[in-house]
């Protein structure tokens, strides 16, 4: 019975608290509530970035921009592109050969990049971004016509992949339209049918430097 008794009283102030909202309110008045409506603020950016990982186990350098438009100073949405730009060398089997040779590994990825900016206004901040989309690797033998010096490298394989990369970095204010950024990513990648590219020899951290433009 007491349970009753408790349960129908939060009923009853339940009840009295939505007729107060509905007497006080009313629903023509107020626009529904949303991410995008017309009393958000919304700016345009662009914004590129370096990231130094280990891919295959070797030190690798990729480049990249992403852009799109920044919601309230604060979330962050568009589209984002990165590729290797430095020599990935390592031991690998070229189909039908018996012994490793030296091969090398291209690629890069893209996809949407969404985000939150924790404190905007201080002069130091921190940014959380996470790019999810896919990607394309190639692995390729420089040496593999021998009697064609000018021309030798081939493809001996190549895949796509899914990624997800979400990071966090300390982001600085240098100028109202200029912003510095520098944190660490996770790079994770699924997918990659390689006979000599496994997904745990390309997942792993980065650390980036960003450079991002805009009104912020």
């Amino acid at each position: 019975m007491k349970l009753l008794s408790y349960l129908a009283l939060i009923v009853l102030a339940f009840s009295s608290m939505s007729q107060k909202y509905i007497d006080t309110h009313d629903p023509d008045d107020e626009e529904i509530k949303s991410l995008l409506s017309k009393q958000n603020d919304l700016n345009a950016f662009g914004a590129g970035d370096l990231k130094v990982g280990d891919l295959m186990g070797e030190r690798a350098l990729l480049v990249g921009a992403y852009g799109g438009f920044i919601i309230n100073r604060r979330y962050l949405f568009g589209v984002a592109g990165y590729g290797i730009v430095t020599n990935v060398e390592f031991d690998g089997l070229v189909q039908g050969q018996t012994e490793e040779k030296k091969l090398n590994l291209h690629g890069g990825y893209g996809g949407i990049i969404i985000g939150w900016t924790i404190a905007h206004k201080e002069l130091v901040h921190l940014s959380i971004p996470i790019v999810l989309g896919a990607g394309s690797f190639e692995v390729d033998d420089k040496d593999f016509f021998v009697n064609n010096p000018a021309d030798s490298e081939f493809t001996i394989e190549n895949s796509v992949f899914f990624i997800a990369e979400p990071g966090i970095e300390a982001e600085f204010n240098i100028t109202k339209y200029f912003r510095l950024g520098a944190g660490v990513t996770y790079r994770y990648i699924s997918g990659t049918e390689l006979a000599n590219v496994k997904d745990e020899d390309v997942t792993g951290t980065t650390a980036m430097i960003s450079f991002r433009f805009g009104r912020f």
